[in-house]
């Protein structure tokens, strides 16, 4: 009786903890939901693309970026995901454009299959199985999304999903073209 008791205790606990934890970080990111302006220099990880070539920031100067750090096992990534798409169909890629960085560990085939499976057909896809970014940039969770402005800046930051090709954020890509 005594060990279930506490059981029982330690599992409201866990349960209550999580709660909490999870339920502030919604509350804090649904009730602002607008990005938060943060200057400062761009990350200096490295990344790969598609091929297994090294890619940097300097890869991309004169081009405002998105960069939005994934996973193929983040729901909330997978539900974001369609809105970039559709972002990036909007502009010129020798403007704007969005790098989808997946964090996942193990082979890239998942992420690949998760592009195909969502029909995402606009960004271009990218790695960082060593999680160097998340941990330069201190990334809070997944989805994890800094704009970096043509001199390689990172200029604000959301935290959590959004529905990208909203006017809201199509103003601010506008503003910083």
């Amino acid at each position: 009786m005594m060990i279930s008791l506490c059981s029982r205790f330690i599992i409201l606990m866990v349960y209550a903890t999580i709660l909490i934890f999870c339920n502030s970080l919604y509350t804090s990111n649904s009730y602002a939901n607008e990005l938060i302006i943060e200057k400062k220099q761009g990350f200096l990880s490295k990344f790969k693309d598609i091929n297994s070539n090294d890619v940097t920031l300097n890869d991309f100067n004169g081009k405002l970026l998105l960069i939005n750090l994934w996973a193929t096992w983040c729901e909330p990534c997978k539900e974001e995901m369609p809105s970039l798409d559709r972002l990036q169909q909007k502009y010129d890629k020798q403007d704007f454009q969005i790098l989808a960085i997946s964090v996942d560990r193990g082979p890239k085939k998942k992420s690949v299959n998760f592009f195909n499976e969502y029909e995402i057909q606009n960004i271009d896809l990218f790695f960082d199985d060593k999680n160097n970014i998340p941990r330069e940039v201190r990334a809070a969770g997944l989805p994890f999304s800094f704009f970096i402005d043509q001199e390689g800046n990172q200029i604000a930051k959301f935290i959590g999903p959004t529905e990208w090709d909203s006017n809201y954020f199509q103003d601010y890509i506008d503003s910083n073209l």
